[in-house]
Order: C-alpha cells, then sequence, then structure tokens
C-alpha cells in the first residue's frame, strides 16, 4: 500500500466528494449480478505481500479491519482520534467489520456534531453496513441533518435494511432543498423496494413509495437526481409506476430513456410495444439496447440496431508506462490495450487501498496480458481477469472486501464475488482477480461489490468489447492484449476528481 506525501489530502477530500453528490441480455429478469458464472470453493486467504506504511491511516487500521474477528473496542482510539482522516478511516472499519458491537460507538460519532463532516459521513455510512434495527432512529434522525454530505449517506444507508420505517424519512429527504440530498433519497428509496432487500416493504409502503419517486420524478429539475429517480422507479417500482415510466421515453437524457425501457420490459405488457418501439433508432446505444431486451420481453420480432458506437481513432494509442517499482500514489491509472482498442483505468486508493494493491500487484506481474473478456452481457458489464478464460479460474487466493460509498456509475472497476450456491447471495470477502467494468450505472451492486477506480479514456472501447455468451468456448471473446500501469491520461484537478467519483451526466472520459 505505497502512498504519496498527499495521499492524507485526498482521503479526506474523497469521502467528502462521494457523499456530496456516487441488466441481462434477456430478458432484464436475469439473475443477481452473478459475477462468476459457476460458483467456486474460496481458497485460502493469501493475498500480495503487504507494503504499506505504518503511518498511513490504511497501514494502521487497515489490518485491524482485514482481520474480521477484530473486537470493535480495539478501534475505539482511533475513532477518537482528533485526526479526521484517521478517525474516518476507524469509523469506516467499523463498518466494514459487521460487528454489532460497534454500534453505540458509530451512532455517538454520528450524533456528535462537533466532530468533522467526514468522520460523521463515514458513522452513517457504516451504519448502513452494520443494518440493525439499532441503527434506524439515529439515521432517520440523520437524514435531515444540517451537513447535507451526512443526511445524503444516512439516506442511502437506511434505504438498504430500514423496510417500511425508511419510507417516510426518505419520502421527505425527496423533497430537500439540497440536490445532494435528493441523489441519495432517491437511491435509498430505490434499494428499500429492490426484490431482495430484506425485510421487504409492506404494500402500503410500497404504495406511498412509488407515489412519492414519481411525484418526484415530475416535478425534478437535477438531471442527476432525476436519472436515479428513473433507476429506482425502473429496479423497484416498475409494478405500479407504468405511466411514469412511459414519460421517461420521451426525456431528453438518455439514463432516464434507458429506464424506462428497461422497467417497462419487465413489467411485459404487451400494450407498451408501441411505445418502446418508437425508440428503435434511439441516438442512443445503451438506449437501443434496453428497447432490443423489452421488445423480446414483450414477443415482439422487430429487429434493433445494437452495435455500439464505433471507437474513435484517439482509442487507438499506447499510454506511457510508469516503472513496474514505481509507487502507487494517489491516482494510479491502469492501461488495458485490448482488441478493440484501449481505454485507461483510474484507481482509488483513497477508498479501496488493498483492493488497488492486489490489482496493481496483479498488473506489474503481467497477470492480465493476454485474458479474455469472458463474460459480456450489453449495456450491464465486461468481465476478465480469469487466466483460464472460462469464468472459474482466479488468483490463488481471495481477499477481503472494501465497501465504500462510491456508487456504481458508468465504467466502475470492481472485483467478482463468488456467490453461496444455496442463497444465490454474494460471499463479501471472495474477491481475486477477476473484475468487471459497468457499461452503464448498476446502483444495485453498491451493496456487495466494492468499486476501486473509473474509466477516465476510451469508454467507447469498453462498450465495444463483444457481447459474448459465457457458455460458449469458440475463442472469439476480446481479449486484454496488455495490462500496465501508465502515466496520467487525464487531468486531475480537485473538480476533475470529484466529477470522476460522483456525476454521471456530461461526465466524458474520452
Amino acid at each position: 500500500m505505497r502512498r504519496s506525501a498527499g495521499h492524507a489530502f485526498i482521503f479526506v477530500a474523497c469521502l467528502a466528494s462521494c457523499a456530496l453528490l456516487g441488466a441481462a441480455p434477456t430478458p432484464p429478469t436475469a439473475p443477481r449480478a452473478t459475477m462468476r458464472p459457476t460458483p467456486i470453493p474460496t481458497p485460502k486467504l493469501t493475498p500480495p505481500p503487504a507494503t504499506a506504511e505504518a503511518s498511513s491511516p490504511d497501514g494502521i487500521i487497515g489490518p485491524l479491519e482485514r482481520n474480521r474477528k477484530t473486537n470493535p473496542s480495539w478501534l475505539a482510539n482511533y475513532v477518537s482520534s482528533q485526526d479526521p482522516v484517521l478517525a474516518a478511516r476507524a469509523v469506516l472499519a467499523l463498518g466494514r467489520l459487521r460487528n454489532a458491537s460497534a454500534i453505540p460507538m458509530v451512532i455517538a460519532v454520528l450524533a456528535d456534531s462537533s466532530r468533522p463532516s467526514a468522520v460523521r459521513q463515514m458513522a452513517a455510512f457504516s451504519l448502513g453496513l452494520l443494518g440493525t434495527r439499532q441503527s434506524i432512529a439515529p439515521l432517520i434522525s440523520a437524514t435531515r441533518d444540517a451537513d447535507p454530505a451526512v443526511a445524503a449517506l444516512a439516506c442511502d444507508a437506511l434505504g438498504r435494511f430500514a423496510g417500511d420505517a425508511a419510507v417516510g424519512p426518505l419520502t421527505i429527504a425527496l423533497a430537500a432543498r439540497d440536490p445532494i440530498v435528493r441523489r441519495r433519497a432517491a437511491i435509498g428509496m430505490g434499494e428499500a423496494g429492490l426484490p431482495a432487500t430484506t425485510p421487504a416493504l409492506s404494500n402500503a409502503a410500497r404504495s406511498n413509495a412509488s407515489h412519492a419517486l414519481s411525484a418526484t420524478f415530475n416535478r425534478e429539475s437535477d438531471p442527476e437526481v432525476r436519472w436515479r429517480l428513473a433507476w429506482a422507479i425502473a429496479r423497484g417500482y416498475y409494478g405500479t409506476s407504468a405511466s411514469v415510466m412511459r414519460r421517461m421515453l420521451g426525456d431528453r437524457e438518455e439514463l432516464v430513456r434507458r429506464f424506462g425501457v428497461y422497467g417497462i420490459g419487465k413489467l411485459k405488457d404487451r400494450a407498451n410495444v408501441t411505445a418502446v418501439r418508437l425508440l428503435v433508432r434511439d441516438p442512443s446505444w445503451r438506449v437501443r439496447v434496453e428497447v432490443r431486451n423489452a421488445l423480446k420481453a414483450l414477443r415482439d420480432p422487430t429487429v434493433v440496431n445494437v452495435t455500439p458506437p464505433s471507437v474513435p481513432a484517439s482509442d487507438n494509442f499506447t499510454p506511457q508506462p510508469v516503472a513496474k517499482g514505481a509507487p502507487i500514489g494517489d491516482h494510479p491509472q491502469i492501461a488495458f490495450l485490448t482488441s478493440k482498442g484501449t481505454f485507461v483505468v483510474e484507481l482509488f486508493p483513497d477508498q479501496a487501498p488493498y483492493q488497488v494493491d492486489n490489482y496493481v500487484s496483479l498488473v506489474d506481474r503481467g497477470f492480465y496480458n493476454h485474458t479474455k473478456y469472458f463474460r459480456v452481457i450489453a449495456d450491464f458489464v465486461i468481465q476478465g481477469g480469469d487466466p483460464t478464460n472460462t469464468g472459474n479460474g482466479d488468483a490463488g487466493y481471495t481477499i477481503p472486501a472494501e465497501l465504500n460509498p462510491l456508487e456504481q456509475l458508468t465504467g466502475v472497476i470492481a472485483l467478482g464475488l463468488n456467490y453461496d450456491s444455496k442463497t444465490n447471495t454474494p460471499l463479501l470477502d471472495s474477491g481475486g482477480s477477476q473484475y468487471y467494468l459497468t457499461q452503464s450505472p448498476q446502483l444495485h451492486l453498491d451493496a456487495a461489490f466494492s468499486t476501486f477506480g473509473r474509466v477516465v479514456k476510451g469508454l467507447a472501447v469498453v462498450d465495444a468489447i463483444r457481447e459474448h455468451d459465457p457458455n460458449a468456448q469458440d475463442n472469439l471473446a476480446d481479449v486484454a492484449l496488455s495490462v500496465y500501469r501508465c502515466e496520467p491520461v487525464t487531468l486531475q484537478t480537485d473538480d476533475v476528481e470529484r466529477r470522476l467519483r460522483t456525476d454521471e451526466i456530461g461526465y466524458n472520459p474520452q
């Protein structure tokens, strides 16, 4: 976990920025994001050699957090630290440990308005990870916090586990003055309504939530809030939202249209065929993919052109490599020279240091060179990182998850996970070498998958990776020919870094 001198400042800035703002081929109701088609036994934990400086926040907290048997009381002194970087990292660790005995300590931090914003933000997020009834009342109170960043993460956290109790406070938060709060309130309401969320909403609460989302969508003008509202409606409330989803089909923003089509496809009501057909020639590739999926679900034979946009000449370049032994730094970038062109991903050691160290270690070993993208589902994810190119191979070890407040926006990278064969739920600490990149926002993955980077150049290449049947070993899948650390290919100003971690509308990684 090699860090440059500026790491401490970036850690706090990115914690704050995360809170201050962030599909199956046929039919859309495919299994939940099974990042590895066939679960395999989790190997013994043997991660790459640790290189963290003991004085860094993660060098101090990381070893305690990654030992899932750590007693939360061992972190108490760090939680009380006057250093906001160290305190925020310790509070986040309490959530990641998933030990309910940490809840009183985290609640106390959240309730203490004298604590720095970044520390209280992590308290709100961690209560969402801990997810017990004891956390509900403090989070409800925090959704009305004077600090919008804290209120925003409290909204997100509440929606993950509070069931009916979340609907009223989130309805109020949807009308908050600050769009940062409205964004996360929309996500929280969407999470509460997801089919897999426990406890499930009662019929009355679901009806109230659906009405609140639709009413908010009709009056909302902020584009970043609008598409999150569309996501929430299409993912969790499509059954009672047909009229508002049809209105989405004419929206100027492609993501709103995309989620409108997605939700209508899940209804499987042939009365909507004509409305969906009108988007057969939509200028957005992502929308056309969802139109194809929806028409198939509606048993309509209309042919839809789902050819991705052409890769621009500028994405056929070779970024300058950095030395393999060079420090990782605050903003490491990884070049992927593929059979379709080049894309570059910036990694976030401030949010997921162990994920980044693991990934960079594998990159520097040449582990990913000549590996296939063995699983590609258009407008969902491309997945690679298996040395056997079958979907069942890995690096021979697993590493702990590092869940964080980053949203799974377009172009994010995260490690694939094994799934429990009985419950079909992801095993959090089962990531290794397999990774995926999203082709559109996939916010339903936030609860289980650790985001640790995002595409900063060449997203057209990610979209162009060939759609491939994971069960057909025909050697036609696209290939990562060379993967290596490179010199930055994008500006790294504060504003660019904020947008990279939080924005979808207008963010252009080209």
